[in-house]
């Protein structure tokens, strides 16, 4: 009997093969690359003997966009290698969502597909970090230092804040491990009615309203649905409190990018930190970039140094527990 396939691109399962080796299931990993598909020890393999079941894709394809370009196509491509397989069953991915076009068609071919946490615990220590930078003012001490200028004045502390984290899962309450310790008192919102440990106080997106004009920061850490497409509008900007910050490391589309500019433009001192956009790239025309309101990042939150070990563990773990018949601890549904 033939043993079950799983398809890893190569440089991945260079890293990973003797974690593979330990598992307890007979499987055969095929190795893929754009140039082609072979067998782990670097053979070719029979058309006929090609039948992948599994598929995992790595952060290996993503990383690599900053220095050579290419890897976006290389994600193209295998994700388009996958539905073409038309034998894969389950593909495990590095992303947290399931919005970007390969994943889609991949949910659209009705392949299951399973999305990784692994890049929470960066986003999370990114939101702490960008937040800190903003109330302390880090950029005119920089400007200070360079200009030689002795300026004593003091600095805000985020200890005794109140952030709200709008979209309190698994992103949002990482940021609330990392806050509370500093003594942020953290309101979660989510969509319905639930108890959680990690927040001082839990709301539902019906009571944003009521909770907005009291927080100093928001966190907007909710997947991009239909429900969630523009919630943060005139409206919700409006009931923001003078002074306040607004975080995005959702997605872009989530915040409309008009009314967040009208907003900052208004005189009332808020101050946005951006990590996603409507578009990505960022067009080079777009007021954000030189907008003394904001800082922005090119989606890279969740981008730190540790995130693809994460991403390994993740992977071994759900391979370890689809090989086994076990239910899946992440999956998407189409």
């Amino acid at each position: 009997m033939s043993k079950r396939q799983v398809l890893i691109p190569l440089t991945a399962y260079e890293r990973i093969h003797s974690r593979l080796e330990s598992l307890p299931h007979e499987f055969e990993v095929i190795c893929w690359s754009s140039s082609g598909v072979t067998h782990s020890d670097g053979s070719a393999i029979a058309e006929s003997d090609y039948r992948p079941e599994v598929a995992w894709i790595p952060i290996d394809l993503l990383f690599a966009v900053a220095s050579t370009g290419m890897a976006a196509s290389d994600f193209v491509l295998f994700a388009k290698a996958l539905v073409e397989s038309e034998t894969v069953k389950w593909v495990q991915s590095c992303l947290a969502g399931a919005d970007a076009p390969p994943l889609q068609k991949i949910l659209s071919a009705g392949i299951r597909l399973s999305n990784s946490d692994s890049p929470n615990a960066g986003v999370a220590e990114y939101t702490m970090a960008a937040i800190m930078n903003v109330v302390h003012g880090w950029s005119e001490r920089t400007d200070d230092q360079r200009n030689g200028h002795w300026n004593q004045k003091g600095w805000v502390e985020i200890n005794g804040g109140t952030w709200l984290i709008v979209g309190f899962g698994s992103i949002g309450g990482e940021i609330a491990k990392r806050a509370r310790p500093f003594g942020v008192e953290v309101i979660g919102a989510r969509r319905t009615v639930v108890d959680d440990d990690r927040a001082d106080r839990m709301v539902t997106m019906n009571d944003l309203g009521d909770v907005l004009p009291s927080v100093d920061v928001v966190v907007v850490a909710c997947p991009l649905t239909d429900e969630t497409r523009g919630l943060v509008d005139k409206q919700f900007l409006d009931q923001m409190q003078n002074h306040s910050i607004l975080v995005n490391v959702s997605r872009g589309p989530v915040v409309k990018t008009d009314d967040l500019l009208d907003a900052l433009d208004a005189g009332r001192s808020i101050r946005a930190v951006l990590d996603v956009f409507d578009t990505e790239p960022l067009e080079p025309t777009s007021p954000l970039w030189n907008h003394e309101a904001v800082t922005l990042t090119s989606h890279i939150a969740g981008a730190g140094s540790g995130i693809t070990k994460r991403g390994d563990d993740v992977f071994i773990e759900q391979l370890d527990a689809y090989l086994a018949g076990r239910e899946l601890r992440l999956e998407l549904k189409p």
